[in-house]
């Protein structure tokens, strides 16, 4: 039998490891509902990418500095968005920080440990690219530098299996309109892609109205509006959290999200012979 690979990315917010272990184990239970006599666990292979220890905690202190008076509120949201800046300074190719090519390294290290895994056949195990927040940014900036250093790469390291992209939370829509350099919008279907799944595949983008992070990414150009198959809005988080910018990193937990995507990949993984035991 063969699996259907996701890779999740984490964005700000949620820059603890394992951070996506209780969205897997919701995602797979909506999942199996779907089609409880034909739909195993196994189906589904998930990893992590993980790279929010590169990003030192410095604006804690800052922070306590400032407030000096203890009378600043939406302290998470604060601390969010001194992230948000910082990220925007350092992040970029060939700065001082480094921190642009230490993420890559990273994504390439982990890419290349989901290879490992004995159900994946790097040539043909299809990918769904799961992106929260600045994480879509990222793996925007990655997949596009794999156009021109992607060559030593294997088909499912370089997305050429890619099976649909899922964002969620994310600035996409800001970030491109700001940077004159920034490219077009990610390809959605790998070029190594089974011919019989291509017709399935989908960029589903997520966001919050609330969440002022978050866009929609259709009306940012014309190659996004064809890249991209769904602006879907939801509502996330908690009764404290669901009306107000907080609500970011409400995805995770929240039934609005993770209902959806099980039945995406439910759709891809629905039955064809490339699923059969070859």
């Amino acid at each position: 039998m063969k699996r259907l690979a996701v890779a999740i990315i984490h964005g700000i917010g949620s820059e603890k490891e394992f951070f996506s272990v209780e969205l897997k184990h919701r995602i797979v239970q909506e999942y199996l509902k779907g089609d409880p006599e034909n739909r195993m666990e196994d189906d589904l292979l998930f990893h992590e990418i993980y790279w929010g220890d590169l990003v030192k905690d410095e604006h804690g202190e800052l922070l306590k500095q400032l407030d000096y008076r203890n009378e600043l509120t939406y302290q998470g949201v604060r601390n969010m968005f001194v992230d948000f800046m910082r990220l925007g300074l350092s992040y970029r190719k060939g700065s001082d920080s480094g921190l642009y090519e230490a993420i890559h390294g990273r994504i390439k290290e982990s890419l290349a440990k989901f290879a490992t895994h004995r159900h994946v056949d790097t040539d043909s195990t299809p990918m769904v690219l799961m992106a929260h927040s600045f994480g879509s940014v990222i793996m925007s900036d990655y997949i596009h530098d794999l156009a021109n250093n992607g060559a030593d790469f294997s088909p499912f390291e370089s997305f050429q299996t890619l099976a649909g992209i899922i964002t969620f939370a994310s600035p996409l829509g800001v970030y491109s309109a700001h940077h004159d350099d920034f490219h077009g919008p990610m390809p959605k279907v790998g070029k190594a892609l089974e011919d019989g799944l291509k017709d399935r595949v989908k960029w589903l983008n997520f966001y919050d109205k609330d969440d002022v992070v978050a866009y929609p990414l259709k009306n940012v150009s014309e190659d996004y509006n064809q890249a991209v198959d769904e602006d879907i809005e939801i509502n996330v988080g908690s009764a404290a959290t669901s009306w107000n910018p907080a609500c970011h990193t409400g995805y995770w937990e929240d039934k609005d999200f993770y209902k959806p995507v099980a039945k995406y990949l439910g759709e891809v993984r629905a039955p064809h012979d490339f699923w059969k035991l070859s």
